[in-house]
């Protein structure tokens, strides 16, 4: 456990800094304090979902990070950022896990979700941490398109 709580604190430092953002800057940006900022990077705590996806967003949400920094936070075992996309090919991931994977990369509230929706794009992607990303991109780049359409869209994509 405290390794893993290293290896993210790891990751985020480096992240922040290759963003050019302090300590500080990063706080203010997620709405953490910068004492939290400071712990995680230093590998006394651990980050709760939401914390990881404002940090992420802060950080500019770049996904080759967001991945890494959510499969050291606890969703998976990494050693590298493109180690954790190589894994996250072979993985299927849960729904908890492609929920918080929606929300980082979509940009989205995957509460405010009915769950209807919720549960058609879960099974549309059927746990491919693949179709997350691009059904991820989509909301983060056509907010505007309903969700049941993103849905049958992915039904679509999957091989018969």
């Amino acid at each position: 456990m405290e390794e893993r709580r290293k290896l993210f604190g790891g990751l985020l430092r480096g992240a922040r800094e290759r963003v050019g953002l302090t300590q500080e800057t990063l706080a203010e940006r997620s709405g953490l304090s910068a004492r939290a900022i400071g712990n995680l990077e230093r590998g006394r705590a651990k980050p709760r979902a939401d914390s990881l996806r404002r940090i992420v967003y802060a950080l500019g949400g770049a996904q080759r990070e967001g991945a890494a920094l959510v499969a050291a936070a606890g969703l998976q075992d990494v050693d590298s950022a493109e180690q954790a996309d190589d894994r996250a090919e072979r993985h299927r991931l849960n729904d908890t896990e492609a929920l918080v994977l929606f929300e980082l990369l979509g940009g989205v509230d995957t509460e405010s979700w009915e769950p209807e929706v919720r549960a058609a794009l879960l099974r549309a992607c059927s746990g491919s941490p693949a179709a997350i990303r691009l059904a991820g991109a989509v909301l983060a780049t056509v907010p505007e398109l309903p969700l049941e359409d993103l849905a049958r869209r992915l039904d679509d994509l999957q091989p018969v």
